[in-house]
């Protein structure tokens, strides 16, 4: 089925026909700013799809949260391993091993301590393993204050499969949910969006005495995920530097469930 509110000649995820940063820049500028305190306080859980989507969605609020002391748990829910479809098997679980060594480096360069929880399912079909994908989920939120997860409308599958659940486990635990666009800032129209902004809130990072610091931790993590930002075997980047200009901004984006 066709993505919600994308324009007919729009891959959802290919990044080399989607819109620009720049484009969002005054939507984004006109949303409210979070209320302190941010990062919420307490456990705080992300979901994550794929190695990566923590840092490009939240990696700002990932690092004030460790440095405020916070519990943070990533819930790993896959390993990424089909974000190269041109490799084999055994390239496949090559390329694993690399988005993990990729992933400790990136916490590591942006200071961010968390807990992360692999479920390792499969790469591109979430949809099909639901149900354990929502019971993983609530072993991992118990106790948590708030959880982090894409936006159930994202347009890719895994993101809008773990939007799903997340919102399932929150409402049966009680915790609020703060969802994140990723591949809809690609995709979706700046002058007629189906992302809800009325529900959005924006955490400033310019406003922040940390915050300068804190985007460049989070530059720093990013750079360290070589598998999606460099050219591998002759093939374009899985993320090219003008996709991920959509999560260097001085804000990033959430909408209170």
């Amino acid at each position: 089925d066709p993505v919600t509110g994308v324009e007919p000649h729009r891959d959802p995820i290919d990044p080399m026909v989607g819109r620009t940063a720049p484009e969002w820049d005054a939507v984004i500028a006109g949303l409210p700013t979070v209320a302190d305190p941010w990062p919420p306080s307490g456990p705080l859980v992300l979901v994550a799809p794929h190695p990566d989507d923590e840092l490009l969605a939240a990696g700002a609020t990932l690092a004030a949260a460790s440095d405020a002391g916070t519990e943070v748990r990533v819930v790993a829910v896959t390993d990424g391993e089909m974000s190269h479809p041109h490799l084999d098997d055994a390239g496949r679980r090559q390329l694993v091993d690399r988005r993990l060594a990729e992933t400790a480096a990136a916490y590591t360069a942006a200071g961010i301590v968390a807990d992360r929880h692999r479920l390792s399912l499969p790469d591109g079909d979430t949809t099909n393993h639901a149900d354990r994908l929502v019971e993983g989920l609530l072993s991992i939120l118990e106790g948590a204050a708030a959880c982090l997860a894409p936006w159930e409308a994202d347009g890719h599958p895994d993101h809008d499969a773990c939007g799903r659940a997340a919102l399932e486990a929150c409402a049966e635990l009680g915790i609020p949910v703060f969802s994140f666009p990723v591949w809809s800032w690609n995709w979706d129209d700046p002058g007629n969006p189906a992302i809800p902004f009325d529900r959005a809130i924006r955490f400033p990072l310019t406003d922040r005495p940390d915050g300068v610091g804190w985007m460049a931790r989070k530059r720093a993590g990013l750079a360290a995920y070589t598998s999606q930002i460099l050219v591998e075997d002759g093939h374009r980047p899985v993320l090219p530097a003008s996709f991920v200009a959509h999560f260097t901004r001085s804000d990033e984006v959430f909408l209170r469930s």
